[in-house]
């Protein structure tokens, strides 16, 4: 499967949730904004704007367990750029584009999956509709990728 990936993206592997976090799902989701989150069985993708509110979530969710280093331990926790993909080098993870029209036609978003996953369905925050949404004002498809 792939997660919708808008603005800065804190990308988060499902597996690491199940193992490192006491309480599991419910205290994630308690720790999480109540906006711009989505999720597939792999990847939890949280999208943000201010720089300051990505690293006070990760130092949240680093308090709840999940492995992360600022200096370069991306283990459980990476960052992605809807326009300029990978932030934290890692091989978990993949970044795309992808068309989301009729039949795989334009417009694109921007996407990332677990490495390896070849599942096509794309999972997006309750409520995104791509018109008004931050993929349309920037244009993914003409982003090159």
């Amino acid at each position: 499967m792939a997660v919708l990936v808008e603005a800065t993206a804190i990308l988060i592997r499902a597996a690491a949730v199940e193992t490192r976090v006491a309480g599991g799902w419910g205290a994630l989701g308690a720790s999480l904004p109540q906006s711009g989150v989505c999720s597939d069985d792999e990847l939890v993708s949280i999208s943000l704007f201010d720089p300051a509110e990505v690293r006070g979530l990760v130092d949240r969710l680093v308090t709840l367990g999940l492995r992360f280093g600022w200096e370069g331990n991306f283990e459980d926790i990476a960052f992605a750029d809807q326009k300029r993909g990978l932030i934290t080098p890692c091989d978990w993870l993949t970044f795309e584009t992808t068309n989301i029209g009729i039949g795989g036609t334009p417009p694109s978003v921007a996407i990332c999956r677990l490495a390896g996953s070849h599942s096509h369905e794309l999972r997006v925050p309750d409520g995104w509709r791509y018109q008004g949404s931050l993929s349309e004002a920037f244009g993914a498809e003409g982003s090159g990728r």
